[in-house]
């Protein structure tokens, strides 16, 4: 009988931590839900800054991973404001990778090279390529399934000159690879799951 109460007990606790957990974490939760969905770049930011600092344990990088991917998106959409947002999104991937270094946050860090070198591709390709294709390299290392590498890899490739060995052709065995991978993703509630929708604007101008 005792045995059977201490075990029932245990359950108890446990379940109490878990929901405690859950709790801690909603509103880490409902931000990635509504960066899922392409909420508003910019109310996202003012979010998941409020977040660093009440984030912590194995989540800790998450929030500053977002802030990365989201400045780095603002730095493309605002031509006047593209230096420093692109400033910032390197500065949040930095402090995501300080936290828990992963393949998804060097991801957000050659992401982020890469709106830092788009402000002036021609003026700047040559200034960030390594740091961009670095970044990559190290992701691959540590997770070589990860579909976000081949995404940015795709990206890149289709966006430079032929010339220089870049193009449809070339890119379309990275952006097939991303899309079979991304196919069997499962989906988690906080860790990144972006790319579908990426690879559909591929698709208007490089069909794979």
């Amino acid at each position: 009988m005792r045995i059977i109460f201490l075990s029932i007990l245990f359950k108890l606790f446990s379940f109490g931590l878990m929901a405690q957990a859950g709790n801690a974490n909603q509103p880490l939760i409902d931000a990635v839900a509504q960066f899922n969905s392409g909420n508003d770049p910019k109310t996202l930011v003012a979010t998941f800054e409020k977040l660093v600092p009440t984030t912590s344990g194995s989540n800790a990088w998450i929030p500053s991973y977002y802030l990365a991917l989201l400045n780095a998106s603002l730095s493309i959409k605002n031509k006047n404001l593209a230096d420093p947002y692109a400033d910032k999104a390197i500065y949040w991937a930095n402090l995501s990778i300080a936290a828990s270094p992963n393949d998804e946050n060097y991801c957000a860090l050659s992401m982020a090279k890469i709106s830092k070198m788009a402000v002036n591709p021609f003026l700047r390709w040559v200034t960030y390529e390594k740091s961009i294709y670095a970044a990559l390299k190290v992701a691959k290392n540590a997770n070589p399934l990860n579909p976000r590498i081949y995404i940015l890899e795709g990206s890149l490739t289709l966006n430079l000159p032929s010339l220089f060995g870049g193009g449809c052709d070339k890119a379309k065995p990275m952006l097939t690879k991303a899309r079979e991978l991304l196919d069997k993703q499962n989906p988690q509630i906080l860790l990144p799951t972006w790319g579908k929708q990426r690879l559909e604007e591929f698709k208007q101008g490089c069909s794979f």
